[in-house]
This record gives C-alpha cells, structure tokens and sequence, in this order.
C-alpha cells in the first residue's frame, strides 16, 4: 500500500514531507528497517525500529527528534518500507 508522507522526521533517510512511501504490508521487521509503526492504539508513525530486549525504539532520522522507547505492547508494526515516490512541481 502507499502513504503520503507528513512532517520532517525522517529527513536524512531521504523521506521527505509530501513523497508518497510504498509499504509491504507485515505485522513483523528487522532492526533498523523502517516501519509503519501503529503506537499505542492511537498514533501511526513512519521511523526506524530497533528492538533491544523486550523494549522496542523508534528512531527518527532528523536529529531535532528523539528516538521513543516502548514496551512490546506499545507498538504494533504494520509494514516495512519498500519504496519511495517522488513529485516535482
């Protein structure tokens, strides 16, 4: 599935505000793969997972934004980045 991009936290990975990221659609990923990341039944965010023992971090690539440590129930990943499309006006 595709998403359009909101904000600026993933900058230095390339992801910019208003690109359009192609998600393949799993409940699980690696670390340091990028994710859709649905935290805490209310918010859907796009950031690096890490995962180190039973906590799981989410790290933005701008490093005006901090990296966000949850538990394992916290977060649920809904797909892993595969693509990226861009527009010029």
């Amino acid at each position: 599935y595709a998403l359009t991009v909101e904000g600026d936290s993933m900058i230095e990975a390339g992801i910019l505000d208003g690109d359009t990221v192609i998600i393949k659609k799993c409940n699980t990923a690696e670390n340091g793969d990028i994710v859709v990341a649905l935290v805490e039944d209310s918010e859907v965010t796009l950031k690096k997972l890490r995962r180190k023992g039973a906590s799981i971090a989410l790290e933005p690539a701008n490093p005006r934004y901090k990296t966000r440590i949850f538990g394992p129930d916290q977060v649920a990943v809904q797909g892993r980045l595969v693509g990226l499309m861009r527009t010029y006006n």
